[in-house]
This record gives C-alpha cells, sequence and structure tokens, in this order.
C-alpha cells in the first residue's frame, strides 16, 4: 500500500481484487505519474472506499479512479458512486482485461455502468511497459479533470459579485475562448491580494487581471477577446467567402474552405462554438467513444481552420448586408464594412426567452438561456430545474447533476422519448434526475441576487405548485437570428431561411429568376448559402451541421467560377 499520508498532489486510486492486475496497474501508474500525482492501490472497493474517504476528510483531491470491481455496497453502492459523491469532477474507470470485452458479460457490465453514469469510460488494463494505449487513456483522463477541477495555473482571474450577470458573461466568454481562469469572490483572500497588489480599492465591480499582470475593469467583449489574443480585425481587401457564425457548421465550412484555397473570414459575434460550444458532453457525436466537450471539439475545429489560414473576427457581429454584381457588402457593428465574394450563414438560433417576467431580476446570474457548462460547479449544493426536453437540456441536466443537490427537469410534453436520445433518457433516470413531465414555469422569487423559487404549473390540471430553486437552465425554442437580412433573402414565417429547391417551390420565380436552379443549401440570392440550425428544414444535431458545413463548400466552388467565367 502507497504511503496515506496527506500530500498536495492529487491521487490516482487504482483498485483490483486480482494481485497481477493491481501490481501492473499501480505499477505503470507510479513509472509515469508519480512526480505529480499520489498513487495509491487497493485490493477491494470497500479498501477503495475507505482511502476515499481518509481522502476527502484530508481535503485532498482525487483525480481518477481506476477499478475493476463493481461491487455494490447496499448503502454506498459501487466505488465509482462514493468517488463522485466525494469529489464531483473526478475521473473514473473500469478496468477490463485485453479482448475480454468478447465476453458477453463483461461487455454487458460496460454497456450497464456506462447507461447508470457509473463510469467514464473503460480502460485496457496495461499489457508491457510501457503501454501507450493505457496511457492515452489515462492522460485524456487527467486532462479532463484539470479542465473541470481548474487545477492548474490560471491564466486569468475573474472579480466581481456573483449577482451581476456582466461576471457571468465574462466568465463563460473566457470559458469558450479557451482561457484558464479562476474567479474570486468580494471580500476573497485573492480577491483582497490582487487589489493590494495593483494598488486598487476592493470592488464589486467586474475586472479581469490577466497572467501577464493587466488589469481590465469591466471590459467588453471585444477588449476581452483583443486580450486574450484573439483577432478582431477585419481585412480591407475582398474575400473570397465569409462565414457568418462559428458553430460547428460554420467551423466546418472555414475547414474544408481554407484548405481548398479560398480566402476565408469568419465572423462571430459571440463565442466560437455556438451552441454547441456550451455542451458539457457530446455522446453521439462520430469519432469519439467516450464522447467530447463543446468546447473541446470546438477549440479542436476552430483551431484544425486556423492553420489552414482561415481568419477570424472574433466579438463581430453581422447587422446587414448589400449586394451588387459584384460583390456582397456586409456591414459589422459597430460601423465596419467586409466586402466577399460569397456568405454562408452559419448563424444558428438562440433560446426562446420565458415570458415570466418574475424571472427578470436573475437573468444572468441564476436564470440562464442555454446549457452553460461553466455555471456547473457554482451549482454545488444547490437546488437546479433544467428547462427543455432536448438532448442539449439532457446533457446540461447530466453535468449539473455532478455538483447540485437535486437536478429536475421541465418538460412540456407527456415523455422524452420524441424529442430526447435513448441513451440520455436512461443516464438521467440513473443520474436520479427528476422529469417533471406536462409542466412550465410560470413564475418565480428570491432574495436580493439569490432565486429562491419557482412557480410551476401543470399543463393539464391547472395546478400551481412553489418549488425550491436555486439557479434555472432554459433550453427551449429556437429563433433564428436573421432579422438583419434583406427582404431579397426568402425566409419562413419565423425566420429560417429557404435554400436549394425549397427557394422555388416556396418563393417561385420572383425568388428566384436566374436560369439556373438554386445550389445545394443556396439561398434566393446567388452566392449566399445558410447551414445549420438557421436553415429551413435543418436537421438540429452537430453532426447534420457540421456535413452541410463540409457539402457547401462545393456549391460555393460552383457559384464562384460561374461568377469568374461571366465576368471573364
Amino acid at each position: 500500500m502507497a504511503d496515506e499520508s496527506t500530500s498536495p498532489e492529487p491521487i490516482i486510486l487504482a483498485c483490483a481484487a486480482a494481485d497481477d492486475t493491481r501490481e501492473r496497474l499501480s505499477e505503470e501508474l507510479r513509472r509515469r505519474y508519480s512526480a505529480n500525482y499520489r498513487i495509491l492501490a487497493s485490493a477491494s472497493a470497500a479498501e477503495s472506499a475507505d482511502l476515499l474517504r481518509r481522502a476527502a476528510a484530508n481535503g485532498d483531491r482525487v483525480a481518477l479512479v481506476l477499478s475493476d470491481d463493481l461491487t455494490e455496497d447496499e448503502h454506498d453502492g459501487t466505488i465509482f458512486d462514493v468517488a463522485r459523491r466525494l469529489f464531483p469532477d473526478v475521473r473514473r474507470g473500469l478496468v477490463v482485461r485485453w479482448g475480454s470485452w468478447t465476453d458477453s458479460e463483461v461487455a454487458q457490465s460496460i454497456f450497464t455502468a456506462m447507461t447508470r453514469t457509473l463510469i467514464d469510460y473503460y480502460v485496457v488494463q496495461p499489457r508491457h511497459t510501457p503501454d501507450e494505449y493505457f496511457h492515452r487513456t489515462v492522460t485524456e483522463f487527467l486532462l479532463e479533470w484539470e479542465r473541470a477541477a481548474g487545477d492548474h495555473p490560471p491564466d486569468a482571474i475573474v472579480f466581481g459579485r456573483d449577482g451581476l450577470p456582466r461576471v457571468h458573461e465574462i466568465r463563460r466568454f473566457l470559458s469558450r475562448a479557451g482561457i484558464r481562469f479562476r474567479y474570486a469572490a468580494p471580500g476573497s483572500a485573492l480577491a483582497e491580494a490582487t487589489a493590494r497588489e495593483v494598488g486598487a480599492e476592493p470592488s464589486d465591480s467586474p475586472a479581469v487581471r490577466l497572467a501577464d499582470g493587466r488589469l481590465l475593469v469591466d471590459p467588453a467583449d471585444g477588449e476581452l477577446a483583443d486580450a486574450v489574443g484573439l483577432t478582431t480585425t477585419l481585412p480591407s481587401h475582398t474575400v473570397d467567402l465569409t462565414i457568418i457564425g462559428a458553430g460547428p457548421g460554420g467551423l466546418a465550412a472555414a475547414v474544408y474552405a481554407a484548405s481548398e484555397g479560398l480566402d476565408t473570414l469568419v465572423l462571430e459575434r459571440e463565442s466560437v462554438g455556438g451552441q454547441a460550444g456550451s455542451s458539457s458532453l457530446i455522446r453521439n457525436y462520430l469519432g469519439f467513444s467516450r464522447g467530447v466537450s463543446g468546447a473541446e471539439l470546438s477549440e479542436r475545429a476552430y483551431q484544425q481552420a486556423w492553420v489552414f489560414g482561415a481568419r477570424f473576427g472574433h466579438t463581430r457581429e453581422v447587422v446587414g448586408m448589400e449586394v451588387d454584381d459584384r460583390c456582397f457588402r456586409l456591414t459589422v457593428a459597430p460601423g465596419d464594412t467586409v466586402r466577399t465574394r460569397a456568405v454562408v450563414l452559419a448563424s444558428g438560433v438562440s433560446y426562446r426567452r420565458l415570458a415570466t417576467p418574475g424571472l427578470d431580476p436573475w437573468v444572468g446570474s441564476a436564470v440562464f438561456y442555454g446549457a452553460s457548462a461553466v455555471e456547473a460547479k457554482a451549482q454545488t449544493g444547490r437546488i437546479v430545474h433544467v428547462v427543455g426536453g432536448g438532448n442539449s437540456a439532457g446533457q446540461a441536466a447530466l453535468h449539473l447533476a455532478r455538483y447540485a443537490a437535486s437536478v429536475s427537469l421541465i418538460v412540456r410534453s407527456p415523455n422524452l422519448a420524441a424529442s430526447m436520445s435513448a441513451y440520455l433518457i436512461d443516464e438521467l433516470a440513473a443520474a436520479g434526475v427528476a422529469v417533471l413531465t406536462e409542466t412550465k414555469v410560470v413564475g418565480g422569487g428570491g432574495n436580493g441576487d439569490r432565486l429562491d423559487h419557482l412557480v410551476l404549473r401543470h399543463r393539464t390540471t391547472g395546478e400551481e405548485t412553489r418549488v425550491p430553486s436555486h439557479a434555472l437552465f432554459i433550453t427551449i425554442g429556437a429563433a433564428p437570428h436573421t432579422g438583419w437580412l434583406p427582404d431579397a433573402v426568402l425566409r419562413d414565417d419565423w425566420g429560417f431561411v429557404w435554400t436549394g429547391s425549397d427557394v422555388v417551390l416556396e418563393g417561385g420565380r420572383r425568388a428566384w429568376s436566374h436560369e439556373r436552379a438554386p445550389g445545394a443549401l443556396e439561398g434566393s440570392v446567388p452566392g449566399f448559402f445558410a447551414i445549420g440550425d438557421v436553415r429551413r428544414g435543418s436537421v438540429k444535431r452537430v453532426a447534420s451541421a457540421v456535413g452541410e458545413g463540409s457539402v457547401v463548400i462545393s456549391s460555393v466552388h460552383a457559384f464562384l467560377a460561374e461568377q469568374s467565367a461571366e465576368k471573364g
């Protein structure tokens, strides 16, 4: 047994009943990680549970639990249950022998453990030294833990009263931009020490201290973007293609356009990743067997587009568009212009606001529109509600369940089957998330900065219930941000853009007077394309948006070639 004395190093715990498995696990872990982690080994789930309780009592941190033992104690559950209760950020891996997945019982144990959210994934025990396949899984677990636990030197410190919406907005922006930060509440030792260091009076107002010593007081998003090295400037020359929106669809379009030689500009008014960027875990995206957070998927796609040469205008909002025979002219707030030969609109949708005025005072501090993963840890020990029946709502509820005392999902429909993936429904049940069907939020209230209750109404009986609640996450409805488009761009009654053959079917020759048919994903203005959620008839899935982003570039090439031929 390893030394159990307290240590600042985070703990990796290896639990295995078989001596050879335990020895192989602990030895391989010590060889690679003992300089930065304390490696503990145990022979049973009961012994491991005792180790974890002592670690929690000592104030230690546990980064990873690896175990081949799924034994359930009638009071504590499995060792993985104990680990998650005591250390919400911990990563958990079920250890299996190589090839054992051909055994139906082993395979079923993996499926069941995943469905019950007992484990994050399975780990094949090391077979030789060094076993890099084993270490790849372990290091991915440790990276995920570091990101979730904030166990790293910060690139920025955020100050300000937690009840101020702008403080939350700054934290979300930095998180989505991949900037590691810590939050220092007014009166905390970190806030007081920093105020003394910079010679400022302690304040409740939003501020950001960067690693290089700069202090930004109540910075706008554009100032933040510039400060952390994100480009906000726009090109003065005419570009081949401008992509509006840097969600999954826009990023995919940028990767394919830039890699195929097009001079490509991407404009994003908020954060790279769009709605998907706030998802805590996307389990059903192709190629990520353990799932991938929306932030990581977005960061990878952004870097991929950037190294191909795509340029980005961060925190730049397009507010108008004009078209002539030579190019599109995009008006970018506050008053800049971009000239471009073609446009791909990938701006996605925004969640619909609840018509509940009683909740307005807490919007941005306790009432959030969207499934913001960065807010989850702030809900530790609190009572949380999530409104929505789609996958984004389910993912948010699951992530919140790591930290909150209780999580309830509020849905208007009789069940979740028609709107949510089956795996998420099963995982919600296993995580203890309550599902309140045929229910809607009609009110709420609290004291000062804190929300303390909601009023719920049953849609059938009309019965109203007051329930305690400290935070509300709203992921319902979908409204496209297309009001700035000119009338020439044909949209439906809700603002979604018609594309392809639907342009002619819906708008007739008035909408499309050209001899050729509209290209795939092309709108009613030649050279203007729409992809992803903003497009009428799109499938609301990350993979679908990525697919459309890759496919649309073929149509862009065809349009640009046609345009060049006409000018030639």
